[in-house]
């Protein structure tokens, strides 16, 4: 019987030994592979292919490519190479292929870039950037088909130049403290056609009186860039040009479909007086200060962006900042956007002069689904602005529509302003939800309203318009919901129907320029309440003619706006979403590491539309439509030393921007590739697990069969 004993556990140990066996030759063998895909991802880039991610305004992607992996490579260092391929639906915007992947440290980056310049043999490859890259000067791109990537990747006073076309920069960070008059002023200058900046990190403080740009699309009259994206990107900037030079965080210049989607911006800049010297005629040249600058850059699309806008000073000749200066870029859409504007910098009694988005020189421009609002303890009597959307003519055609618009100052105030100085403006307005609070007085200056209209053939359908005056009530003080106030030349012809309008002034709706006439207009359908007075009793037109003034109540509407009456435009709208090409190991919610699971950089949100219904309906995003309430609050040319879009010179302190805290990823990574490192990974690690008990349970059964044998030896 003894012998038997003896027999099984001399099997038992023969069995576990061999099991431990095999359990160390896997870990083994799973760490020869882990190695070699590291080696594989980090050195030469084996497995990296591409994707298409086609972004949604709700931050899904699709994946619509098929990946080939090749296999034969070498590891030289900074010449090691290895072959991609891809067999992609060609909907790929950004480059056809890639031929190879390089690492790129500080120590080996002037094997890639001689005098500051890449060197041809790099076209048609990915640089991956590792480490911190530290006063580098500019790195200029002039190979075409070129991705750099960002592998916790931190670039200080180190700026880029795209020159060539299809270039991509993702995952990358930088800081920018000096000014770089010989990049054109730009920490990003963009020359070429289809270029990509996504989910990268921008932290730019400029230095005192100097001109300053984050990033800078530049084409040229006659010779526009082409298919410019800024997608996914955290961007933070602080100009310091209170006494010279020209600061704006991004500038749009000569570029032909552009598309800023999906980014956190967010800026501090001193108030800046606007320089007629240049005249509107010049460009934006006139304006010093701006976080968002576009010109002369047809079907812009500005989409789904977060946008904080802030004041760190000012002086004194009519103190100006606007957010959102779009000119001369007719058939563009500005959709879905947050854009919040403060300065609490300029006191009551101060004057200052802010616009969300203040609009010249273009046709057909699509403003809807943006949230904007602006609060200020700036303003006086008839002087200062808080305007959410400025409209300057001559632009015809201009669309605002399910947009939620609050502001509020100590001085004159407009939720939308349009005039027609410098040419006619014709505008629709609809289903707009706008509050507005200001100080208004006699001056015809000193005018609080929700829409201020100095043009002509408008239509103002189906809005919420509230409307209040901090100052005492007196008869003739400028306040209303919907006006004509101030004067411009010309007859003037309006179509305000199905508006819900409040008031603490004396008219709903006032259409009394003083040197002109109303035609031909019809004010019916609304529901109108004053201080003293609702329905058609709330309504003032001037001199004029053949005017309709019928069915306003103080309550109830007499009729609705039906669906079939919207215009074609807005029936058919449909929002525009950003294809771009990434390599599909990078992760567009790292962080900007490229390579991890932390958070990403930009902001991905459907904005605040999404019209839900007409009439008496609501909209998401806080756009009310009539009787509903709101949850809202009361040119740089060849010579550098003139101006932006004339011919200009350039440049901010602050530590990398760690990924933004306010908004999702405009890539979802669950639609990436499963990470195979990672599973090898987990498999070595469960194989040791397994190995190392195998061996404790035969060390105690050693230990217990010599037990077992020195007792036989003792009977």
């Amino acid at each position: 019987m003894q012998k038997v004993k003896r027999i099984a556990l001399l099997f038992s140990i023969f069995l576990i030994l061999l099991i431990s066996i095999a359990a160390v030759s896997a870990v083994n063998a799973d760490d020869n592979l882990s190695s070699g895909v590291s080696e594989e991802i980090v050195e030469t880039g084996i497995g990296l292919d591409e994707c298409s991610l086609n972004v949604p305004a709700d931050g899904s992607v699709e994946d619509n490519e098929d990946r080939v992996l090749c296999s034969d490579s070498s590891s030289n260092g900074a010449d090691s190479k290895s072959s991609l391929k891809s067999t992609g639906n060609g909907k790929s915007s950004l480059k056809d292929s890639l031929d190879s992947v390089y690492y790129v440290d500080s120590d080996n980056l002037d094997s890639f870039f001689a005098d500051g310049f890449l060197k041809d043999d790099y076209a048609d490859s990915i640089l991956v950037f590792n480490g911190e890259f530290k006063d580098k000067g500019i790195l200029d791109i002039r190979s075409s088909n070129v991705t750099v990537i960002g592998n916790n990747s931190l670039l200080k006073d180190t700026v880029f130049c795209l020159e060539s076309n299809n270039i991509m920069l993702a995952g990358l960070n930088f800081v920018w403290n000096r000014e770089f008059g010989d990049n054109d002023n730009a920490g990003i200058l963009v020359l070429g056609d289809n270029c990509t900046i996504y989910n990268c990190t921008m932290d730019y403080s400029v230095p005192e009186t100097t001109t300053g740009f984050c990033v800078y699309a530049e084409g040229s009259d006659g010779d526009k860039i082409e298919n410019f994206t800024l997608a996914n990107s955290t961007i933070n900037f602080v100009g310091n040009n209170l006494r010279g030079g020209w600061d704006y965080c991004i500038f749009i210049d000569q570029v032909e479909n552009a598309m800023v989607y999906g980014n956190n911006i967010n800026s501090s800049l001193p108030l800046r007086a606007v320089n007629y010297a240049f005249d509107i005629f010049g460009g934006v040249s006139m304006e010093s200060v701006g976080v968002f600058v576009a010109q002369s850059s047809p079907n812009l699309t500005f989409s789904n962006n977060k946008v904080f806008s802030s004041v760190n000073g000012g002086g004194s000749s009519y103190p100006t900042l606007d957010t959102l200066v779009i000119y001369d870029c007719s058939n563009s859409t500005i959709e879905g956007n947050d854009i919040h504007v403060e300065d609490f910098d300029s006191k009551n009694g101060k004057d200052n002069y802010l616009q969300g988005i203040d609009l010249y020189f273009s046709n057909n421009v699509t403003i809807v689904h943006n949230k904007i609002d602006i609060k200020t303890t700036g303003g006086r009597s008839g002087m200062g602005t808080a305007y959410p959307i400025q409209v300057n003519g001559p632009s015809k055609g201009v669309m605002i529509a399910y947009n939620n618009l609050t502001t509020a100052n100590f001085g004159p105030n407009c939720g939308i302003y349009s005039m027609n100085y410098y040419g006619q403006t014709q505008n629709y307005m609809i289903s707009n939800f706008i509050n507005v609070t200001g100080y208004a007085s006699t001056h015809y200056w000193a005018l609080v309203a929700g829409i201020e209209v100095q043009d002509s053939d408008d239509l103002i359908w189906n809005n919420t318009i509230i409307v209040n005056n901090i100052g005492n009530y007196s008869s003739s003080n400028n306040i209303y919901g919907i006006s004509y106030s101030q004067n411009t030349k010309g007859d003037h012809k309006y179509n305000i129907q199905y508006n819900n309008v409040t008031t603490n002034g004396r008219y709903a709706v006032s259409l009394s320029g003083t040197d002109s006439m109303v035609v031909d207009s019809i004010i019916a359908n609304n529901v109108l309440n004053s201080e003293t007075s609702s329905g058609n009793r709330a309504v003032r037109v001037g001199s004029g003619y053949n005017n309709t003034i019928r069915n306003n109540t103080d309550g109830v509407f007499r009729n609705t706006l039906n669906p079939d009456d919207l215009p074609d435009w807005l029936k058919n709208h449909k929002g525009l979403i950003p294809s771009i090409l990434v390599p599909s190991y990078y992760r567009p919610d790292s962080g900007g590491s490229g390579w991890t699971d932390n958070e990403g950089n930009g902001t991905s949100h459907s904005g605040s539309g999404n019209a839900r219904g007409y009439g008496h309906g609501s909209h998401d995003g806080d756009v009310s439509g009539n009787g509903t309430d709101s949850s809202s609050d009361a040119v740089l040319g060849s010579d550098h030393d003139a101006a932006p879009g004339v011919g200009g010179d350039a440049s901010p302190s602050i530590s990398a921007a760690s990924p933004s805290d306010s908004g999702s990823s405009a890539a979802n990574p669950n639609a990436y590739e499963i990470d195979e490192h990672d599973n090898v990974v987990s498999k070595s690690s469960d194989y040791f697990q397994l190995g190392l008990i195998c061996i404790v349970v035969l060390l105690l059964l050693l230990v217990g069969y010599k037990r077992q044998k020195d007792k036989e030896e003792e009977e």
